[in-house]
């Protein structure tokens, strides 16, 4: 099979502009050390994988249509409204899709109040049984949708690692098809997600182990032999409902192009200098 690589973009973005180890400018003297490391990663990891096809996604303005089940939801977030022009990463994103223009690569910023992991969970619904596909992206939310055919890279230059079931299961102690699950119980700071009080990432995997899904889990509370844990999950019903409903990832949304929309360019020999150059970057 083809491989398809689907880059979670503003995810790239944060990582290249806070993991630059300094400061890169451009010839109008503006920042560009995003567009430096997203251009890089993004040439590196295409020819690693040999993809046959790529897409690039970004978060929208419009916010998503979870902080209507939790006003707190990714309210941990660090605000760019009033932030200096070399501190936001934002206003780099321009440049990177000139960077995606020149290069012919499909780019897509969502409008509707979905997020872009929902559309990638769409693009794995719809084509993981005609392609191996792997999401570029250090959102552990996306280790819920890895499958034979399906990988998560989480790009750290030659450190990157790429994970399949097995490494899921080697790093966490869970299938993935039960990570939703697991994060559910034990809560994820980086969206805001509060965790069941008492119950850590070894607790949650013997729930797992024992019951199965969150519902299983609740359904069948009286099954757990130690006394607070029980109560815990028993007082704590519906905070685990919601939580699993904010982070199981929909696979129902519209994506935004059909594979052959996506099959990239041989651009094999452009380094990442030169594709500055060619748009006046630098």
């Amino acid at each position: 099979m083809e491989n398809l690589l689907i880059v979670d973009g503003h995810n790239l973005l944060f990582q290249m502009f806070y993991g630059m180890p300094s400061r890169i400018f451009g010839r109008n003297g503006q920042a560009i050390q995003a567009v430096v490391g997203f251009t890089g990663a993004l040439l590196k990891v295409i020819k690693n994988i040999q993809a046959s096809y790529v897409v690039v996604l970004f978060d929208g303005e419009k916010g998503s249509y979870r902080v209507d089940e939790n006003i707190e939801y990714k309210g941990n977030r660090k605000k760019y409204t009033d932030t200096a022009d070399d501190d936001n990463p934002f206003l780099q994103l321009v440049d990177i899709k000139r960077v995606l223009n020149f290069l012919e690569i499909k780019y897509f910023e969502i409008i509707e109040r979905v997020e872009t992991d929902d559309v990638v969970a769409s693009y794995v619904a719809t084509l993981k049984e005609r392609y191996n596909i792997y999401i570029l992206s250090t959102d552990t939310d996306f280790m819920q949708l890895v499958n034979n055919n399906v990988k998560v890279l989480v790009y750290r230059g030659k450190k990157s690692k790429i994970y399949d079931i097995d490494t899921v299961i080697e790093r966490y102690g869970i299938a993935p098809q039960y990570f939703a699950d697991y994060k559910s119980l034990i809560g994820d700071p980086s969206d805001n997600i509060i965790g069941i009080r008492g119950i850590g990432p070894k607790t949650a995997k013997k729930l797992i182990d024992k019951l199965g899904h969150i519902e299983d889990i609740i359904k069948n509370a009286d099954l757990i032999e130690n006394d607070s844990i029980r109560s815990s999950i028993q007082k704590n019903t519906e905070m685990l409902l919601a939580n699993i409903k904010l982070i199981k990832l929909s696979q129902k949304t519209e994506i935004p192009f059909e594979i052959e929309a996506l099959q990239i360019k041989n651009f094999d020999d452009y380094k990442t200098i030169e594709i500055l150059r060619h748009i006046k970057l630098i």
